[in-house]
């Protein structure tokens, strides 16, 4: 079990320290490209002169981040499979050539290390004559055979090879069907590998990060650091460091409030967060102060979560929101829990408590970290949509006549007195209807 084929039509090969190092299977596999996803340099033997390598020190263990370096293992893959040109036409249009340096110079990302990471490149052994550097140069524009190794060809070799089948092959493993569960996917992806490498089995930690890399949609399209850009990715980031710093009993070094980055990211793409997840003419859920109204979490902000087991919706008393930037004065005083209050500054109502650490909700679910308001203190608001636009009455854009008006305003605590819009409205109209129309004296 040296070296195997993963099934397709892609001439892709997984495997361990053990194959990689003998020669005669990179010969009789005709490999031209090496992915290390571990540190190593390339032997030097005739067989690897003109092999594309590619090194990225990770280790096998949960809490390495090896999402962040996919877009660059697909790419490499994707390019010593397909040939430069046909792969920048897959990869978005990103046609810049492979660089070759010589092999002792073989690129090394080291996961803690980011001076190695901004030197990293796409290697070659050196040549031995003009001829074979020519020939080097055209094979790097033709379709080869990728080996994709770690220690064992167990856990970090199939991860890498996993992100690149979710990206290459998604229809495979059930992007067609928007419902299909990012876990279902994965698993799909390495049965797929099992078929030809039975002891494929990438860890819990590698397993969460081939979900989100499925879930963000395998994005490519920015280049290597496309994943590192993306706001999935970087609340992931932050949630490791909030349960690191929680871990030895402190709060983290900072804060991320979400809708702060909401509003950033609505700006940068010109689009709301509310709009975009509640379908732009959807009711709009916000949760209020039950004292004074004031909005404290809309929609996209409330955290949902599973009920315990035996436990029905009726027993949580809690609604879970994200770090929000009215708990800034609470939450910069720098204490691990305590309590929330209204940002009012007239009301100062105690609407529920955080703790970093996390606690378990009344429905027997565990949240961490917990920001929880309490459902004995606010109001459930739901806003009527707005279809056509932002009039609110006849001839306003569509904003729906007096029933509308009268939804929103009901959902912004405002009480109209009986008969509402509808009965002035109609009383003016018979007013006017009944005395003729009235001349300006």
């Amino acid at each position: 079990m040296a070296l195997n084929r993963i099934n397709g039509r892609e001439d892709l090969f997984v495997g361990g320290i053990f194959g990689v190092n003998r020669a005669r299977l990179i010969e009789e596999n005709k490999i031209t490209h090496i992915l290390s996803v571990i540190n190593y340099t390339l032997p030097a033997d005739p067989a690897f002169r003109n092999v594309q390598h590619l090194s990225i020190d990770i280790d096998d263990v949960e809490e390495a981040d090896i999402l962040v370096h996919f877009p660059k293992m697909v790419r490499f893959i994707e390019r010593g499979l397909y040939g430069d040109e046909a792969a920048s036409i897959a990869l978005g249009g990103d046609n810049a050539p492979l660089a070759t340096t010589p092999a002792s110079a073989s690129a090394k990302i080291d996961g803690d290390d980011e001076a190695a990471q901004d030197a990293e490149a796409i290697t070659a052994a050196p040549p031995t004559s003009a001829t074979v550097t020519s020939q080097q140069q055209q094979q790097q524009t033709k379709p080869g055979a990728v080996l994709v190794h770690c220690a064992m060809g167990k856990s970090r070799s199939v991860s890498a090879i996993v992100a690149y089948l979710l990206w290459k092959h998604p229809h495979r493993f059930g992007r067609s069907d928007p419902s299909t569960p990012a876990r279902r996917a994965v698993t799909q992806a390495i049965n797929w590998v099992r078929q030809t490498r039975p002891i494929a089995e990438p860890n819990d930690g590698f397993m969460e990060q081939l979900e989100l890399w499925w879930t963000m949609g395998c994005p490519l399209e920015s280049g290597d650091d496309a994943v590192e850009n993306h706001p999935a990715y970087q609340r992931w980031l932050y949630k490791r460091e909030v349960e690191d710093a929680t871990r030895i009993g402190r709060v983290p070094d900072w804060i991320r409030f979400e809708d702060e980055e909401a509003a950033k990211l609505a700006s940068e793409n010109n689009s709301s967060k509310e709009a975009e997840a509640d379908g732009g003419g959807a009711a709009s859920l916000s949760l209020r102060c039950k004292k004074c109204r004031r909005t404290l979490a809309t929609k996209p902000f409330i955290v949902s979560h599973h009920q315990g087991k035996g436990n029905k919706e009726r027993d949580c008393g809690h609604y879970f929101v994200e770090a929000l930037s009215w708990m800034r004065p609470t939450l910069e005083q720098g204490e691990l829990e305590g309590r929330l209050t209204c940002p009012n500054p007239k009301c100062l109502a105690s609407v529920g408590r955080y703790t970093w650490q996390g606690f378990r909700c009344s429905c027997g679910d565990w949240i961490a970290p917990a920001f929880s308001l309490q459902k004995s203190k606010v109001d459930e608001a739901t806003s009527a949509p707005h279809p056509g636009g932002a009039g609110i009455g006849p001839g306003g854009g569509g904003g729906g006549g007096a029933a509308a008006v009268a939804a929103r305003m009901a959902a912004l605590g405002i009480r109209m007195p009986p008969g509402g819009l509808a009965g002035q409205r109609a009383a003016g109209e018979g007013a006017g209807t009944a005395g003729g129309p009235k001349e300006n004296l």
